[in-house]
């Protein structure tokens, strides 16, 4: 029986979000996913990994590279493409629809409006005395070169206004767009014109090329333009990006039989949520590699720029390497700047992390005692055959314990962030599990109430005496301070809780205490961390030695906790989030015998939802290979069954009969009913 349709909305649909710091890989997910030829019917499978994992790996290679299932080469959408298309836009609108009228002036109005000079630090393009004149000595002429493309490009995508909207692909009318003519037109004439340009400003400003797309699509996502506008966000606009892309997701869909696209890359966690709330067929791909081999990569990149000396090399890369920390941050969005880049949260949102380092040779055997990263290959082809047939293989014993710590995490009452652990011994047999949470028999931070608090006169159990009474700062209570931050956010005493509107409003004591302070200490949190609470959980319900085993958390050991594991003789230490601080080259790598010193992985696989998405089968897979061979199996039970009832019954003859009736039958049953029903008919 061919199940081809039973999967055919996993074969012909699936969308791949890519995020990551900078230099973290996304070009080689993209480069693997990109060819034009199938990347994996040459590939070995290595001989380093357990017998059980080569054969689920050759399972995985056995799916992708048979003749029946035709590779065919994924599509990328390139997300500061997709900015370009708006900036175009609105040149257009400021040349009168006529690029004829392209001028320095114009080109410096446009590019100057899309920051705000009073708060910029760092040169933008539009700026020309502090950008060595990039306008006029290059941007200028490649435009003015390029203005019969730029005509194409208007023309293709029917590009009425500084507003993209691809709305009216489907409707009948003579200037609505054409499905397929746009579909050629993005992926190759528009894509090498997007690379020209980008290429022209990062041969002579890299740093100013990455700032243009962050200014951009962060005014975007606020105001729906792509200049600065200081007007108040109200999240009407947060997906104008992402609905333009969903918009050639359809177009592509609509022209093509297998929709296999590529999003590069994704770092608004609001879009990513966009994307996963309209798509089932969406998955999102986390890569990294080592903070050195990202930095390498970043240099490397620049050095083949060939435009600059070994010093301005270096001083790019370090600038780089600083906006991709600001990147990664999250301090804006916190503020409620949700048109802000916050990487650390989207990462933290993968359904699938892949980390890329230098595999080792293939030929060296399996050992147990020793940990190894599958390459690249490994992680695209296991996932791909997961994405297309869920539940082909199994988890590994690494998954399936990161997938129990990032559940646990769930149970975390910490209201800034839930973090989830999980201890095995040196086979991966689960020993504890830990979320960070306040100790035993007080009340969660998510369970709290700062009206509540404020008011004073409900369950005042749930607040201690130092919250309720306590405190000096400056002469002042925690209570009195809690009372003044009110008072100078709101003018009127009944206006405190207006807009709450039903919720709860749980507060952190750290935040608040540390700010009363004016200092940073993590000492003061209410919560034990997730691993901490993981390891005391053994020893408080009867103790068991850890020696030798292993450490799952979602987020990576600060100091105090890789203290702890360090005294555990915790072997292996594997975490998908870094932690910030000085913990791995402070503590952990701080033994005097480094063979004995914990050893950190960052984690590689399928985790959250996307652990379910693609482990989850479709049916059980006995059934599904009974089918698909159209195997009939006899069943000798039932046919001796249905003798033993007639053997004293019938006449040597007529059993005879019966026995050449049912000789080699795989349905006694119903074919014993048969005879029955035709000789009661006669």
């Amino acid at each position: 029986m061919d199940l081809k349709e039973f999967y055919k909305l996993r074969n012909e649909f699936l969308i791949i979000g890519l995020t990551g710091r900078m230099g973290g890989g996304c070009n080689d997910v993209c480069n693997l996913l990109t060819c034009k030829d199938n990347p994996f019917s040459s590939y070995e499978i290595p001989k380093n990994l357990h017998i059980n994992e080569i054969q689920k790996f050759n399972i995985c290679k056995d799916l992708l590279t048979d003749q029946t299932n035709r590779w065919e080469p994924f599509k990328v959408i390139k997300y500061k493409n997709i900015i370009l298309l708006f900036f175009i836009a609105q040149l257009y609108e400021l040349c009168e629809k006529n690029f004829d009228n392209i001028s320095l002036e114009i080109l410096i109005e446009i590019f100057s409006k899309t920051y705000d000079h009073s708060k910029i630090i760092t040169p933008r393009i539009g700026q020309e005395d502090k950008t060595n004149n990039i306008i006029q000595n290059h941007i200028l002429s490649f435009l003015v070169r390029k203005k019969d493309d730029l005509n194409k490009i208007i023309d293709v995508f029917k590009i009425k206004s500084e507003t993209i909207d691809f709305g009216n692909f489907e409707d009948s009318c003579s200037d609505s767009i054409s499905p397929p003519k746009v579909n050629e037109y993005f992926y190759f004439e528009y894509n090498n014109f997007c690379s020209d340009f980008f290429k022209t400003i990062e041969e002579n400003n890299p740093i100013a090329r990455q700032l243009f797309l962050q200014d951009i699509s962060s005014n975007l996502r606020f105001n729906g333009t792509i200049y600065d506008n200081e007007s108040l966000f109200d999240g009407e606009n947060i997906y104008k990006v992402a609905k333009v892309i969903k918009d050639l997701i359809k177009i592509n869909k609509k022209v093509e039989n297998n929709c296999r696209l590529i999003i590069d890359s994704l770092k608004n966690s609001l879009e990513i949520n966009y994307f996963r709330e309209r798509y089932s067929g969406f998955y999102l791909i986390s890569s990294n590699r080592e903070k050195q081999e990202r930095d390498n990569y970043i240099q490397t990149k620049i050095n083949n720029l060939k435009s600059f000396d070994d010093n301005k090399v270096k001083e790019i890369t370090l600038d780089l390497i600083d906006l991709d920390k600001h990147h990664y941050k999250i301090n804006d969005f916190k503020k409620g700047k949700f048109s802000s880049t916050d990487l650390e949260n989207c990462i933290q949102k993968a359904d699938y992390y892949i980390y890329i380092d230098n595999p080792i040779s293939q030929n060296i055997r399996y050992n147990s005692a020793s940990f190894n990263y599958l390459s690249l290959e490994l992680q695209v082809l296991k996932f791909l055959a997961l994405a297309f047939q869920p539940g082909i293989v199994t988890p590994s014993a690494l998954e399936r314990n990161m997938q129990l710590a990032f559940s646990s995490k769930y149970n975390s009452g910490c209201i800034s962030r839930q973090v989830g652990a999980v201890i095995t011994d040196e086979n991966y047999s689960v020993k504890s599990v830990g979320w960070n949470e306040v100790p035993q028999g007080q009340t969660p931070c998510s369970l709290r109430n700062l009206k509540e608090f404020y008011n004073d006169n409900q369950r005042k159990e749930v607040y201690t005496s130092y919250e309720r009474e306590g405190g000096n700062y400056e002469g002042k209570t925690f209570r009195e301070k809690i009372t003044e931050v009110l008072n100078s956010t709101y003018n009127n005493k009944n206006e405190y809780f207006n807009n709450l509107n039903g919720h709860n409003c749980p507060f952190c004591f750290k935040e608040f205490h540390n700010a009363f302070e004016g200092e940073k200490n993590q000492v003061h949190t209410r919560s034990l961390h997730a691993e901490e609470n993981a390891m005391i959980q053994i020893s408080k319900n009867g103790g068991q030695a850890l020696k030798g085993g292993n450490l799952f958390t979602t987020a990576s050991p600060c100091e105090l906790c890789s203290k702890k594991a360090y005294q555990l003789g915790i072997k292996n230490i594997f975490y998908i989030d870094p932690y910030p601080g000085i913990a791995i080259n402070q503590i952990l790598k701080g033994g005097n015998n480094q063979e004995t010193n914990p050893k950190l992985y960052m984690y590689q696989g399928a985790v959250g939802r996307g652990y379910f998405k693609l482990y989850e089968p479709y049916m059980s897979l006995k059934d599904e290979s009974k089918l698909r061979m159209d195997l009939k199996i006899k069943n000798e039970f039932k046919i001796n069954d249905i003798k033993a009832l007639i053997n004293d019954s019938l006449s040597p003859e007529i059993k005879d009969m019966l026995d050449k009736e049912l000789k080699d039958s795989v349905t006694a049953k119903q074919d014993f009913i048969k005879i029955l029903e035709r000789g009661l008919r006669n």
